[in-house]
């Protein structure tokens, strides 16, 4: 989970690209690669759809006497879309992990740390066990 949250913030400020392919970098540790193109996909996908479909509604307005989004509901509804499938996959990507290292026999251990001559420097121990 921390490879997928980590990859997700460190990467959204590249043209938002931690978004589409940061959640999924958990299940891709995991090996679990079909899962992870999916939510990539899905995540594109929608966005892609969405842009589009905003950008066909501002070029409709107007025209047609019927009811319809505008723009920026389009935008909602992919943004939520793709929240939710990079939540979801962020969310499983532990389990994922936590399966692919007792198959493969390999125990990780993260625990908070305090120290210092005065206690003032807090880090994290990582422990790994082969």
């Amino acid at each position: 989970m921390a490879l997928s949250l980590g990859g997700t913030l460190l990467l959204a400020p590249a043209y938002g690209a931690g978004l589409f392919v940061g959640p999924a970098f958990g299940h891709f540790y995991a090996e679990n690669h079909s899962q992870a193109w999916v939510g990539i996909g899905i995540r594109t996908g929608t966005a892609l759809v969405a842009i589009s479909a905003a950008e066909s509604a501002q070029n409709q307005q107007g025209v047609s006497e019927a009811p319809n989004f505008d723009g920026l509901e389009w935008l909602l509804i992919g943004a939520a879309a793709v929240l939710g499938s990079g939540i979801y996959d962020t969310a499983t990507a532990g389990r994922a992990a936590r399966e692919y290292n007792r198959t493969h026999g390999l125990r990780a251990r993260v625990t908070p740390t305090a120290g210092g001559p005065r206690g003032e420097q807090v880090g994290l121990s990582v422990t790994l066990q082969f």
